[in-house]
């Protein structure tokens, strides 16, 4: 029996599961417009990630106070440039679970060079190791917003950028890689040449995407400003290579799940809509 029970836990300890997320906080603490940062630690809590990439932190210092203060065990690192809009990207993780291992901004997706900061957000690349000594290459990355033919095209060069760095990671054999955050794919429900350049990358770099098992990850004012209905999008991806395997649980969080992804009223979204984000926090669990 004894010999029973220590073969169980360490088959469970060598197969612990890691729970990764993303949530984009629409302009964290931007001047004369304060985050709900109450809501927000219940919303963070209740995904409880493992490891989460974070965009549009506007106001770093606010929120190193904020992980600091409501966030107990989490570590943070974010980029020191956040393009044009000064909207830093990051990540959050938990130290029990994991220990940040290097972190470096990469400016093949915003066409920046050597320290200098473009209008165009980096991407931010760390490498971080599990309790079972086993390390993974993340990539927090919040791309080019807007529709048009000239955007669709900013994009298809930024999606080339995180190609280039997924097969540079996997060269220095780090084959297990998720690049994640806000890719403003605002082409991927309709299946036009924005989804087809964003599936171009996972095919060249033999990875899948979360956006294929949920419906949305975001809400907007929609085509008709006038009508009071706000619309489900998906910009929102947690990329991540084969080598990860198959996630065993994909979910969207906040007003998306309570509107379970459907054209919605503005008032029906609720708090989380109005004071934390337009977005929601996407998470698997591998």
């Amino acid at each position: 029996m004894k010999y029973l029970s220590l073969l169980l836990f360490l088959t469970l300890g060598a197969h612990a599961s890691i729970k990764i997320s993303t949530f984009n906080i629409r302009n964290f603490d931007k001047s004369g417009s304060q985050t709900n940062k109450s809501l927000l630690k219940s919303i963070i809590l209740e995904v409880g990630p493992d490891l989460m990439a974070v965009q549009e932190i506007h106001n770093e210092r606010s929120f190193k106070e904020f992980t600091k203060s409501s966030l107990k065990g989490y570590g943070l690192i974010l980029s020191r440039c956040g393009g044009g809009g000064r909207q830093k990207l990051g990540f959050l993780f938990k130290k029990s679970k994991l220990k940040l291992i290097s972190s470096r901004e990469d400016t093949r997706v915003s066409n920046a060079f050597l320290d200098s900061c473009d209008s165009l957000r980096p991407a931010m690349v760390s490498i971080f190791e599990e309790n079972n000594s086993k390390r993974f290459a993340a990539i927090s990355v919040h791309l080019k917003a807007g529709s048009g033919s000239r955007n669709y095209a900013r994009r298809a060069t930024q999606y080339d950028g995180i190609a280039d760095i997924i097969r540079e990671l996997n060269n220095k054999g780090l084959k297990r890689v998720v690049a994640l955050g806000d890719f403003n794919t605002t082409g991927f429900d309709l299946r036009d040449n924005d989804y087809k350049n964003f599936i171009e990358l996972l095919h060249d770099t033999s990875s899948s995407t979360s956006a294929h098992d949920i419906s949305c990850t975001s809400y907007w004012r929609g085509r008709d400003y006038s009508d009071g209905i706000e619309e489900a999008s998906t910009l929102d991806h947690i990329v991540y290579t084969n080598s990860f395997g198959k996630p065993q649980d994909i979910s969207v969080g906040s007003h998306c799940k309570k509107a379970k992804c459907k054209d919605t009223k503005y008032y029906e979204l609720g708090e989380s809509y109005r004071s934390v984000s337009d977005h929601c926090p996407v998470s698997a669990i591998f």
